[in-house]
C-alpha cells in the first residue's frame, strides 16, 4: 500500500531525542535515561543484589520529570 494511502495515525513517527546519562551510585555504575519526554528513570548495575534483574540491572526509581530532579532524588551523581 502506498504510504499517501496509510493514516497518518499508523505512519512510523520519527523518535524524539531522548537524553540518558551513566553516573554512579554508592560506587557502582548507574544509568538514567528518559523514557518519554519529561519522564527519567534511574538504575543501578549491582548484579550481588538479588533483586536485580537476569542482566544485574537494578532500578532505583522513574517518573522524575528532570534529570537533576532524578539525581537528586536516587543520589546518582
Amino acid at each position: 500500500m502506498p504510504s499517501e494511502n496509510v493514516p497518518t495515525s499508523v505512519r512510523a513517527q520519527p523518535a524524539a531525542d531522548l537524553g540518558s546519562y551513566y553516573g554512579t551510585y554508592r560506587g557502582k555504575a548507574a544509568y538514567a535515561r528518559e523514557t518519554s519526554a519529561g519522564s527519567w528513570q534511574v538504575k543501578v548495575h549491582d548484579p550481588t543484589n538479588r533483586l536485580a534483574g537476569h542482566d544485574g540491572w537494578l532500578m532505583l526509581g522513574t517518573g522524575w520529570p528532570t534529570l537533576p530532579d532524578a539525581c537528586e532524588a536516587t543520589g546518582l551523581s
